[in-house]
């Protein structure tokens, strides 16, 4: 068993292991409606991907209150024009951003819908829609899009490279026509406004048939909620009592440990499908200090343990300093390849000094398992180095550990595993 394995399996037993989220991909949708110098849209986005992305819920509950959406007009608006394209003949139109609403479907998701109107200075002709809406997060990201005019409708999916294009001068409107497109119009806006009614079933479908993906592991649901944790847990590291800020500093070193599982599961399943969301993750946390870092020659993200420590300095008796110390063994064990000897050595001293101060700890198979790979780590060292008495003592005591896993965790995965190591171990230093 290398020791990437070995210490994922420790970590994941000592801090609870992540939980993982399946969520279909994300998707918006808008509807158009072209008059004769006007486009008018509503447009719904999903609100977990908003809120990562501007960051709209400030105090940090774990929602997005209508306050605070009005509070953030002023990073929703220029983000809604950005990424909404109508052009007529050729002339890009500027949308104006009316009322911002917080909107639900049918199966209770938030949306964010924003009504917006672009106005031409003369009859429309030719008109062209784009969208890119979230593109920072999902380069593939669509907009189920619905678009009105002159008694006609069709559906297109707005993303990047697509454009939807029509002629409407020869759909000229006569006075009856105008006054249906107005009515349209205005069910349009009433129909936007009735609460949790879902889009046309056709975009449902498309919805849950195109993209919903049972193995979904890293998603802006989940990402948000866990930066919005970290971030309230760096703020109580700053104030209240003592025992608190040692509380949310283990905590705030939990999360961070998660967050890099995470990420490490999604690259494992989907490579790098999800680039723009852990790339988002670095650069968030990295401004609450939390440093997640990817590790070429391991092929891992991996948190580099600082909170652990400053839990340990603050409260080296408290109630979780196994678990902070356990880790930080993990973290060593982990990223060392065995090659240098004094941290080999200084490794299995500290993890001998554990065993002994936590005989019951719940994952002392695993660091066990640590300690024998590193007496066999300094017994090759020692045999290439020619050093025969060395190298003889760390050859027992290397088949000393295995054989006490084997006996003292009997049945677990732990011994099995130590049962094949010492095969291994025997037949090489029979060689």
């Amino acid at each position: 068993m290398s020791r990437v394995r070995i210490a994922l399996l420790s970590v994941c037993i000592a801090l609870g292991g992540v939980a993982l989220a399946a969520h279909a991909s994300s998707v918006s949708h808008a509807q158009f409606a072209i008059g004769e110098r006007t486009v008018n849209v509503i447009v719904r986005l999903p609100m977990d991907d908003l809120d990562l992305l501007l960051r709209l819920d400030r105090d940090l509950d774990g929602r997005v209150s209508p306050a605070e959406i009005e509070a953030a007009r002023g990073r929703l608006a220029p983000y809604l024009v950005k990424h909404l394209h109508v052009r007529a003949d050729s002339v890009e139109l500027a949308p104006t951003v009316g009322a911002l609403t917080v909107w639900h479907d049918a199966a209770g998701f938030e949306y964010l819908e924003a009504a917006a109107t672009s106005e031409a200075r003369r009859p429309l002709r030719v008109v062209s829609i784009r969208s890119d809406f979230l593109v920072e997060l999902y380069p593939g990201h669509s907009t189920q899009a619905t678009i009105s005019a002159g008694g006609r409708t069709d559906r297109f999916v707005l993303r990047t490279g697509a454009a939807y294009e029509r002629r409407v001068a020869e759909e000229r409107w006569t006075a009856p026509a105008i006054a249906l497109g107005a009515a349209a119009i205005l069910a349009l806006l009433w129909f936007a406004r009735r609460p949790r009614r879902p889009f046309a079933p056709i975009a449902a479908i498309l919805l849950l048939t195109g993209s919903a993906r049972a193995d979904v592991i890293m998603t802006a649901a989940g990402l948000n909620a866990t930066l919005k944790t970290m971030e309230r847990l760096k703020q109580e590291t700053a104030s209240g009592p003592e025992a608190q800020r040692a509380n949310a500093t283990f905590q705030l070193a939990v999360q961070a440990d998660r967050l890099a599982s995470l990420m490490n599961d999604e690259v494992a399943s989907h490579g790098m499908e999800q680039r723009e969301l852990i790339e988002l993750a670095l650069s968030r946390t990295k401004e609450l200090g939390m440093a997640i870092a990817y590790n070429r020659d391991k092929k891992k993200f991996f948190y580099d343990g600082a909170a652990f420590q400053h839990y340990l300095s603050a409260a080296p008796r408290g109630v979780h300093a196994a678990d902070a110390e356990f880790t930080l063994l993990a973290y060593q064990f982990y990223q060392s390849d065995g090659s240098d000897v004094q941290q080999v050595l200084s490794a299995a001293a500290a993890t001998k000094r554990f065993l002994a101060r936590h005989p019951a700890y719940k994952a002392n198979a695993e660091l066990s398992l640590y300690l024998a790979i590193d007496y066999r780590d300094a017994y090759r060292h020692y045999r290439d180095g020619q050093d025969v008495a060395a190298a003889a003592k760390f050859r027992r005591l290397t088949r000393a550990e295995y054989q006490r896993i084997v006996r003292q965790y009997a049945g677990t995965e732990q011994a099995s595993s130590a049962r094949q190591l010492l095969q291994r171990f025997d037949e090489e230093t029979r060689r």
